[in-house]
C-alpha cells in the first residue's frame, strides 16, 4: 500500500508552457513596460488624413478578405435572378394536378 506523500501530483494545466513561465521579476517586467511606453510616446503624432487612409486600407483588405472567404465556401454560385422564364400562356401550359395526372384544359 502506498502513502498518500508519497504520490506525486500532476502539475496544472500548462504549467510547462514557457510562455506562461516568464520567470521575470516585478522591476524586470516594469523595466519593460516602461522601455516600450516610451517608445510609443516617442513616435509622432498620426494626422487625421493618414489615420483615415490607414482605416481607408484596412477596409480594403477586409472586404478583400471576406470577398475571398465568401468565393471560398460558395465557389460556383450563380445569380438565379439573370435568366427569367419565357412567358407562356396559361392555355397552353400542363398542369399536375392530383395524383401526378397532367392536364391542359
Amino acid at each position: 500500500m502506498q502513502n498518500k506523500d508519497s504520490i506525486m501530483p500532476a502539475p496544472l494545466y500548462g504549467a510547462d508552457d514557457p510562455r506562461r513561465c516568464s520567470g521575470n521579476s516585478v522591476s524586470e517586467v516594469l523595466d519593460k513596460f516602461r522601455k516600450n511606453y516610451d517608445r510609443i510616446m516617442s513616435l509622432p503624432q498620426e494626422t487625421k488624413e493618414e489615420k483615415e487612409f490607414r482605416h481607408c486600407i484596412w477596409l480594403a483588405e477586409k472586404e478583400e478578405r471576406e470577398r475571398i472567404y465568401q468565393t471560398s465556401i460558395r465557389p460556383f454560385r450563380k445569380a438565379t435572378y439573370t435568366h427569367f422564364p419565357e412567358y407562356i400562356d396559361p392555355r397552353l401550359r400542363n398542369y399536375r394536378s392530383r395524383y401526378g395526372a397532367i392536364s391542359n384544359d
